[in-house]
């Protein structure tokens, strides 16, 4: 069971998947203000702007949670994985959260007990 769960921890998303969406979106997007000029002139701007921020905001989301417990050691130890990921290396430092919750619960142990 545990080789599963590191094969799913260490399987991308396949890149022709994200090329896609990306490229859809873009189009999407692009092809909205035509969409929406007689609706509302002007505003149309403004609609674009804010609605193409939301749905690539939600795309990049979506790329961050590909990958959501980095792992320092094995990023420096594997440059082809750092370089397969590109950017998109950011996550959660599970390692130092956990030596870091470790030490406060050391320190919360040594601690005397309050006296009523």
């Amino acid at each position: 069971a545990l080789g599963s769960c590191e094969s799913l921890l260490t399987t991308p998303v396949p890149l022709s998947y994200s090329r896609h969406t990306s490229r859809f979106l873009t189009i999407w997007c692009g092809t909205l203000p035509v969409v929406l000029v007689d609706a509302l002139g002007w505003m149309t701007v403004p609609a674009v702007a804010f609605v193409s921020w939301c749905l690539f905001g939600i795309e990049e989301i979506g790329h961050l949670i590909e990958q959501p417990f980095r792992d320092e050691e094995a990023l420096a130890s594997a440059p082809a994985l750092v370089s397969a990921r590109r950017h998109y290396s950011y996550g959660l430092p599970v390692r130092r959260l956990g030596r870091l919750a470790s030490e406060q619960v050391h320190a919360i142990a040594a601690a005397p007990a309050p006296r009523f």
